[in-house]
């Protein structure tokens, strides 16, 4: 079933595509980015479907390549993974080489040609003249037996031109085929060059390449070349036993990289052999190199002294980390990971003491956010639907919006259409937040007025690169104090993963269980609230309702009750649902629930303790100033001195309080706080 959800998707996708296309909408990025992560990406979307056929998929990228390109990244890996895809479909056995090579460089700009070679079905010349023409495959059959649109390609060439290149292809009946494209790309002048500088501590090193197969072999011993090391290869394990005994007494090999499935004589067999059958002095560190998964290969592994494994395709940087960490060396911190840690604090840091306007309906989306942004030196007041927002942008002045779509009242889309008609909010950043993420989504928000697109469940990283993207601080607000993050145990949760979750709330442990605490309140009775909607007929807001729950459920890391959501959301969106679906979403909403019936109902507050010297009338007085500035801050420090305001005739205004705070009602709990000073004063 999943497959034909992806599969159909995966149609549509295509379609909107190609329309956009035709209609002169498709418009080429110009921004940062890294060729490697394209294909890291590339690996994770087309090396699982060469996995499942058991063909290897790998990649060429030579050590003259500019990795740190300026242009559109999501467009060029699209062209690359329908190429990719295309490749696996059409090859039952062999391989799949991605290659990339340099053809002219300049200081601002690297001309570059990529290739996708497969060892499939070919074609014939005459199955190769329509290639590229829309809705358009190799012959009648090629539907029938292999599925697809016919519009890959045609959207590839599309896109390609659109980058300023061309795409041609080259096939043979029975052999193969290999698709060609050429780019010319942006080279960032101000880019850090990913050092290889750890390297140099291998120089000289004598490694040993073990693989069946002449590709995968070839390109393995070119990079290891390129760091400065040694290469010799074999093709069988067998053969790599005979060379390890070979040079046992000259030139030992002090690692071999060692391919896991091969015929005759496995990686593991071998290196069984090498690490308790071998009489040799020197026995070398071990690396199992995999194209059929880490996991199986760790498991085969067991009770074998593997240094590391390295899953194809390999890129040049995971081979170096691979081999550095396997030799006991220090990985070079300029490694990519690091660089995208540095990447998010200068993302923070230009966002430091802006003030921004949340746009949100549902409250543990809301509490999630604002914490998020809270911590990280953000300023943030809060609207719960469109009209709201217009009200308080009325009110005062604001860095940015983070718009959510889908809201009661007045959406999204319609309040960023009414805001844009005045003149002081034209260049005013508006963030669109949505769970959609079809194509198409993004162009809609930009139609509507907003400047860009940040994708439910919240990534960290993406929402704060995005954001320092677009907003600028004015000075608006200063920073807030930084609050330490409470380190709460969280439980193992059934239909939940924590570890996802945890991610989304930047490790708070505490903000974590207080958003799953949330969940069960808030989300006990929509099987009710759905039924009622649905048997009234509104479909707006049984759509609304299953969206709303999709989101919170991706946002905690209930990934099953966000995919049951979702395909509920997509029936009641037209109007009609079948009964089997709303049943899955109730079941897997039920799990969750009972999942978190089993949390402790003691309040998480911040992890600083309650002081004892503080009086009633200066934790209020305090209180209110806070919630003057629609501080979201006012939120600790009740769950700070709960116990001193929750006792005696201040217990149910205290509720009142909490209440109003848990929807961001500043201004009723304002008042709430008022009324509680009032009452401390009249008891002198």
């Amino acid at each position: 079933v999943n497959r034909s959800a992806e599969s159909l998707l995966g149609i549509i996708n295509d379609i909107l595509d190609f329309s956009k296309i035709e209609a002169g909408k498709l418009d080429i990025e110009t921004i940062d980015f890294q060729l490697e992560d394209v294909f890291d990406n590339l690996a994770n979307l087309v090396g699982l479907k060469a996995e499942e056929k058991g063909v290897e998929l790998l990649f060429d990228l030579p050590g003259d390549l500019p990795t740190s390109l300026v242009g559109d990244p999501l467009r060029l890996g699209q062209i690359l993974v329908n190429l990719g895809n295309n490749a696996v479909k059409f090859t039952q056995q062999g391989e799949i080489v991605i290659a990339v090579e340099l053809l002219e460089q300049s200081d601002t700009q690297a001309s570059l040609h990529f290739a996708v070679k497969d060892t499939g079905i070919g074609m014939t010349p005459v199955q190769q003249e329509g290639l590229f023409q829309s809705f358009t495959q190799a012959d009648a059959s090629t539907t029938r037996q292999f599925g697809g649109t016919g519009l890959g390609l045609a959207i590839s060439k599309n896109l390609v031109t659109l980058m300023g290149g061309d795409i041609w292809a080259e096939s043979e009946k029975d052999v193969g085929s290999t698709f060609h494209f050429r780019v010319t790309l942006g080279t960032q002048q101000a880019a850090v060059v990913r050092e290889r500088a750890g390297a140099s501590d291998l120089d000289g090193m004598h490694v040993l390449v073990v693989d069946d197969n002449n590709s995968a072999r070839e390109i393995l011993s070119s990079m290891l070349a390129r760091f400065g090391l040694r290469v010799d290869q074999c093709g069988s394990g067998q053969g790599a036993l005979e060379m390890l005994e070979k040079m046992s007494g000259q030139d030992p090999y002090q690692l071999v990289l060692m391919d896991w499935h091969m015929p005759v004589m496995d990686g593991v067999d071998a290196t069984r052999v090498i690490q308790h059958d071998s009489e040799a002095a020197n026995i070398p560190k071990v690396i199992m190199v995999t194209a059929y998964g880490r996991e199986e290969a760790s498991e085969a592994s067991t009770g074998l002294d593997i240094s590391g494994i390295l899953t194809k395709p390999v890129t040049p940087s995971a081979l170096l980390d691979g081999v550095m960490l396997a030799m006991g060396r220090e990985v070079s911190r300029s490694s990519r990971s690091s660089g995208q840690q540095q990447e998010i604090a200068s993302d923070l840091s230009r966002l430091s003491g802006a003030r921004v306007l949340l746009v949100e309906d549902n409250e543990i989306n809301q509490e999630l956010a604002v914490e998020l942004l809270r911590t990280n030196g953000i300023s943030v007041a809060v609207a719960n639907d469109g009209q709201e927002a217009l009200e308080a942008l009325d009110r005062e002045p604001f860095d940015g919006v983070l718009m959510d779509c889908q809201m009661p009242v007045m959406d999204g889309y319609a309040a960023t259409r009414e805001l844009r008609k005045d003149p002081r909010f034209q260049a005013l950043p508006v963030l669109a937040m949505t769970a959609n993420a079809m194509v198409g989504d993004r162009e809609k928000v930009l139609e509507a007025g907003m400047n860009d697109h940040i994708a439910k469940p919240i990534d960290v990283n993406d929402m704060f690169r995005t954001m320092a993207k677009w907003i600028a601080p004015s000075g608006l607000a200063e920073r807030p104090e930084e609050q330490d993050s409470a380190t709460v145990t969280v439980p193992v949760l059934d239909g939940i993963d924590t570890a996802d979750g945890l991610a989304r709330t930047q490790g708070n442990s505490a903000l974590y269980l207080k958003l799953l605490r949330r969940v069960r309140q808030s989300q006990a009775d929509f099987i009710v609230e759905l039924d009622t909607a649905c048997a009234a007929g509104d479909w707006e807001l049984a759509t609304r309702l299953a969206h709303t729950l999709k989101g919170v459920a991706g946002n905690i890391g209930a990934g099953a009750l966000q995919r049951a959501c979702a395909a509920l959301e997509l029936q009641l969106g037209a109007g009609a649902f079948e009964p089997s679906v709303r049943d899955t979403a109730a079941a897997e909403l039920a799990r969750v629930l009972r999942a978190l019936a089993s949390l402790s109902e003691a309040p998480v507050g911040g992890s600083r303790p309650p002081s004892a010297a503080a009086s009633v009338s200066d934790v209020l007085q305090e209180l209110i100033r806070q919630l003057e500035d629609d501080d979201t801050a006012a939120q600790d420090t009740l769950d700070e001195h709960r116990d001193l305001l929750g006792s005696g005739s201040l217990a149910e205004p205290c509720r009142a309080l909490e209440s109003a705070l848990g929807e961001f009602d500043m201004e009723t709990a304002c008042e709430v706080a008022q009324r509680m000073l009032e009452l401390v004063a009249a008891k002198g």
